[in-house]
């Protein structure tokens, strides 16, 4: 078989392009740190490593859900401690209204103290959040109560907010309608909410009358609230878990991720320094060959 002096050559070529591209590859991984320098590197690990970068992306977005579903969580609660210490004086002042040895200027007095309570938990009960949003108005954007000139309140909301996505198709409900908390209480007269309940025991105060069953009334409105604070811990404390499991979950994707596509660094040193050898020697003997005559072949 006859090899011709070009096939020798373009053999040679090849194998040092060949190798000289190995060498520039590695080189550009060591710099750069990076394994998978373009997909078709590595297709199938290229595939896996996209789904983690969107994993990674989904991520980032359901730790700003959790973090926005726990600022309404904390808010509301504090509007809600507010409203339940309003509501603890208010029992207090039930109980005083409630002793038969005061006068009607007394019972008006304290019907004056009942009467700013009220005031203050519809302020409270008006609460919006970082955004601006109302905390209680359920799906509705507009302020949830208003008080009328004769002390009575209405409520304007509707319906509950939207759930909160929080990762894996779960969702939480950061925020509570007033209605929910506040409304539907089952008193010795029937449904009522709590505003009624305070404007009902000033009113009969300011007549002169007894508190009747208001003082049973406003601790079961304190019930309620104390129902819903509890909800909110709960809901707290299942935020807490699920950023506990997002956490875990990154680290373990950037594990998987890094050993994807981060270069083994000593690996790839060793790699380099095996193949500049091979070119070297290529080289060599390619230099070598190419200098050789007809007449150093006859000698």
């Amino acid at each position: 078989m006859r090899i011709s002096s070009s096939q020798v050559f373009d053999r040679a070529t090849r194998t040092m392009g060949s190798l000289t591209e190995q060498a520039d590859r590695l080189q550009t991984q060591i710099s750069t740190g990076v394994r998978l320098l373009a997909p078709s590197s590595d297709a199938a690990a290229y595939r896996q490593l996209t789904g983690i970068r969107r994993a990674a992306a989904d991520e980032v977005q359901d730790k700003a859900n959790i973090t926005l579903a726990s600022s309404l969580l904390s808010t509301a609660d504090t509007a809600l401690a507010g409203i339940e210490t309003q509501l603890q004086r208010a029992s207090e002042l039930a109980i005083q209204g409630a002793s038969g040895t005061l006068s009607i200027e007394q019972k008006t007095v304290i019907a004056g103290q009942l009467d700013a309570i009220l005031a203050d938990i519809v302020r409270l009960a008006n609460t919006a959040d970082s955004r601006g949003s109302p905390l209680f108005s359920g799906a509705g954007e507009a302020i949830p109560y208003t008080q009328a000139s004769d002390g009575s309140v209405t409520y304007t909301g509707s319906g509950e907010a939207d759930a909160i996505p929080i990762g894996d198709g779960a969702t939480i409900q950061a925020t509570t309608s007033g209605e929910r908390i506040f409304g539907n209480l089952a008193t010795a007269g029937g449904a009522s909410d709590t505003f009624a309940i305070l404007k009902t025991v000033a009113d009969d105060l300011r007549a002169g009358g007894s508190v009747g069953s208001g003082l049973d009334d406003i601790k079961t409105a304190l019930t309620a609230l104390t129902d819903a604070r509890a909800s909110i811990g709960a809901r707290g404390a299942r935020l807490d878990l699920e950023a506990a499991r997002l956490a875990e979950t990154a680290v373990t994707r950037e594990e998987t991720r890094s050993a994807i596509e981060d270069t083994d660094i000593t690996a790839a040193i060793t790699e380099l320094q095996k193949t500049l050898t091979v070119l070297q020697a290529t080289q060599a003997s390619f230099s070598k060959l190419t200098s050789l005559t007809l007449f150093d072949y006859l000698r």
